[in-house]
């Protein structure tokens, strides 16, 4: 497990106990003062045993207060603890983990390689060579296929990333069977413009739904 999931654990069996507690110390004080009202109501006419029945009343009024405080502050603790696990739930629901986030930016960077690939002059002017390079690009594309988004994120995080996956794979596939025409046949090249320019759109969704920044990765290319 990461140590999102481990945080996630701890925070929210905190929470847990601090709800239990909070609990015990609610029904604790409230006893406490049921109590306390039961001695107020007793008439004693003894000055000194009234007196000691004063101060056993004072007694029980401060310790239900300290019961009711520790109540009220392991609560607000409680809430915090919750808090911080509900959050951090919805970060992991939001946020790629380690592998979808490797799988995207190498996608991204295949997917741009082979653009430029498909359109640069020295692949026009060894075909045989940019094809061998051209095969390699799209066998690393097409085994995305196989991936299977994290179930951590959520539902729509889930369709966005499987969908992309399929949409690179079989850009990978289609690229792979073609990649000897592609270099000598500009119509081929055309043909295949606009299944990269549908993975490039749904790249675009994903990049932006996981808060992605495109530029930085340019800058990695």
């Amino acid at each position: 497990m990461s140590i999102l999931d481990w945080l996630f654990i701890g925070l929210l069996s905190a929470a847990i106990l601090c709800g239990l507690f909070v609990l015990i110390l609610f029904i604790q004080s409230f006893l406490t003062g049921r109590k306390r009202a039961g001695l107020q109501k007793k008439r004693i006419k003894n000055k000194k045993k009234r007196k000691k029945l004063q101060r056993r009343v004072q007694k029980m009024k401060k310790k239900q207060w300290r019961q009711f405080r520790s109540a009220l502050l392991l609560l607000v603790l409680g809430g915090a603890f919750g808090g911080g696990a509900f959050y951090s739930r919805y970060y992991q629901a939001h946020r790629l983990g380690e592998q979808d986030s490797n799988a995207i930016v190498q996608g991204y960077h295949l997917v741009a390689t082979i653009e430029e690939e498909l359109g640069s002059e020295e692949s026009l002017a060894n075909p045989e060579k940019a094809a061998a390079r051209l095969r390699d690009l799209t066998g690393r594309l097409s085994s995305y296929g196989t991936r299977i988004p994290s179930q951590r994120l959520s539902e729509e995080g889930q369709r966005l990333l499987s969908r992309q996956y399929s949409y690179m794979s079989e850009l990978g596939v289609n690229l792979f069977t073609q990649a000897e025409t592609l270099m000598t046949d500009e119509e081929a090249r055309l043909e295949v413009e606009a299944d990269l320019e549908k993975v490039r759109i749904h790249q675009t969704k994903v990049l932006k739904h996981f808060s992605i920044n495109e530029d930085s990765l340019k800058k990695t290319n």
